[in-house]
């Protein structure tokens, strides 16, 4: 058995990194980990008796597997331990810290065995698995995994140009889900989960009240569909709680009763594990790799250790991506299948995503060809993405729409001057001619080095935003453009530590408060164990320095400690001592 005492030296002694992890795993109340308030944690001795409460000891117990708490009750090997070793509720030794057995002994349903301590038996699905038709059952995989990813892709884009904000109070509103739902095409209550599944896989997350999207998100977006299929399932495979990792793998093919099988694996674990496990059931479905409760062959080399294994697995199941898209006169794109990233954002600078899935559907109008000239694109490379791109030749009408949106906006280019001085502005010389004498931009003071080139010393955004007043059909050039901030302004929120930041502040906290130089740190530490030891009216065994220099054991129940004194009664002789706290060397518990 171990006590507070005992837990608080075996923390001391922990390495930063390792009592950090400790005190992740043991997710601690918020108000625990402050660095002020009445619950706080102001040295080892609160943090081990914070580890010891029934609700701190309940919640380790929770995570634990069958073996580790079998181990606890009954003893066990040190692999058995490991677990309940590695959130401190026993030592290395394995010696269990008495209120983790208290709470054991309190529960004793908990590690009830099955017959011969197996695990319920599964289904036996060799037959349904010998009939089924793996193709058909790889291909609704692959359905479900293409309508996801392309979900995910279009909530990523949403994000990137800043039309996915949160309440106030956290998560999006609803009016925001229907239309990020219909952009994407999906339900739009469907579309939280997607969002959380984003999160979960460090494509985006929320910050300061919008989604952004990481260096990883940007780079899933340029990858080939069956890298992405691949980097989803591996991300969030690598994700998941072990706990509910190690179920996974328990229920090998049949994820039809996962629930079942963690109570079983993890018997205190329901109140979390369960719904853990059915959104890790759900997961597997949408991502495709598993159908009617089974995983497909696909959605096993998915989840597997091989990356080279897992993308041919992807590549042989998902739709080959086309080469072209069919030009409409009616100003439609059609694209007959998957396009590849780059041909996609290709057409996306040109025309408008109206309806995306395995066929989708783009339409170019004047306003998706101007932004295209703004973007700092020509008539002519317009023109020549549409031929590159296109398996039917450029429509008449198309053509048309391009050069008269070309001849009203963009023939004007406004660019950044030389060395990122003032601005350059590109032109045929009739429209110079006039730029150059209007009296309205006369204040721009134009410098025309030649007939098709004026120059001045304001920024391109300010020349633009003048030229744009006076009617030219101006648009700054792609590396002209300032950079400006997506959506309405937004009250910045106080950024919250994140769990990691949260543990490291802690154990920094506690360290500085056992080495801070106003006392003895050494005596501080005796004196709090003895303390302890008066609370819980423990025997403790306290060696004493005797003034000839050698060093005596003397076996107490402490009643106080103060003034540089501990007092207690001597269990071996029954008389009242009162030792100096100056001259304790150590302490041991007696019990």
């Amino acid at each position: 058995m171990t006590t507070t005492t005992d837990l608080a030296a075996r923390l001391r002694e922990l390495p930063d990194d390792a009592l950090e992890r400790l005190v992740l795993a043991r997710a601690l109340p918020t108000a625990a980990l402050g660095e002020s308030g009445p619950q706080h944690i102001a040295d080892f001795f609160d943090l081990a008796e914070a580890l010891r409460t029934d609700d701190a000891v309940d919640a380790a117990i929770e995570r634990l597997p069958r073996r580790a708490l079998v181990a606890l009750r009954d003893g066990g090997s040190p692999d058995d331990l490991a677990p309940a070793v590695a959130l401190g509720l026993a030592d290395d030794s394995g010696a269990v810290d008495d209120a983790v057995a208290a709470r054991l002994a309190a529960r004793p349903e908990l590690v009830t065995d099955a017959p011969g301590g197996a695990a319920p038996a599964r289904p036996d699905t060799s037959d349904r698995q010998s009939v089924a038709d793996d193709d058909r059952s790889r291909a609704a995989g692959a359905e479900h995994a293409f309508e996801t990813l392309t979900v995910l892709a279009e909530l990523l884009r949403a994000a990137d140009a800043g039309a996915v904000r949160e309440l106030a109070k956290g998560g999006i509103g609803a009016p925001l889900a229907r239309q990020l739902g219909e952009r994407a095409g999906a339900d739009a209550a469907a579309v939280p989960d997607r969002l959380a599944l984003l999160d979960r896989i460090g494509a985006a997350h929320p910050e300061d009240g919008s989604w952004k999207v990481s260096d990883s998100g940007h780079t899933w977006l340029r990858s080939s569909w069956p890298e992405r299929w691949a980097t989803v399932v591996h991300d969030w495979r690598a994700a998941l709680d072990p706990a509910v990792a190690e179920v996974l793998d328990l229920a090998d093919d049949d994820l039809g009763d996962l629930v079942s099988l963690g109570r079983w694996a993890y018997p205190a674990g329901s109140r979390w594990l369960d719904a853990a496990l059915l959104d890790a059931s759900g997961t597997a479905r949408v991502l495709g790799l598993a159908v009617d409760g089974h995983l497909t062959t696909t959605g096993r080399t998915l989840l597997g250790d091989d990356p080279d294994a897992a993308r041919a697995a992807a590549a042989a199941d998902l739709p080959g991506t086309v080469d072209g898209v069919y030009l409409q006169p009616d100003l439609t794109v059609i694209a007959p299948g998957p396009l590849a990233p780059d041909d996609d954002d290709d057409l996306r600078a040109v025309a408008d995503l109206e309806a995306p899935g395995l066929a989708a559907r783009y339409r170019v109008s004047e306003d998706s060809i101007r932004r295209a000239l703004r973007d700092g694109r020509t008539r002519d490379d317009v023109v020549a993405l549409f031929t590159r791109i296109g398996a039917t030749e450029v429509p008449q009408p198309l053509t048309y729409l391009i050069d008269q949106v070309a001849t009203r906006d963009g023939s004007v280019v406004v660019d950044r001057g030389e060395g990122d001085l003032g601005s350059v502005l590109h032109g045929t010389p009739e429209q110079l001619d006039l730029i150059g004498v209007d009296a309205e931009l006369r204040q721009l003071a134009w410098e025309r080095p030649d007939l098709t080139t004026l120059v001045t010393k304001y920024p391109p955004h300010v020349v633009a935003s003048a030229l744009e007043d006076q009617r030219y059909p101006a648009v700054l050039a792609a590396g002209a453009r300032p950079e400006t901030r997506s959506g309405p302004p937004v009250r910045r929120r106080a950024p919250s530590r994140s769990p990691e930041q949260a543990a490291r502040a802690l154990v920094e906290r506690l360290r500085l408060t056992t080495e801070r130089g106003d006392a003895e740190p050494e005596q501080e530490w005796l004196a709090r164990q003895i303390d302890m030891a008066v609370r819980g009216r423990t025997p403790i065994r306290v060696t004493v320095r005797m003034p000839d220099g050698s060093e005596r054991p003397f076996s107490i129940v402490p009643t106080s400690v103060a003034a540089g004194r501990v007092r207690g009664k001597d269990t071996a002789v029954d008389v009242e001592r009162t030792l100096p706290l100056s001259l304790v060397v150590g302490i041991e518990s007696d019990a």
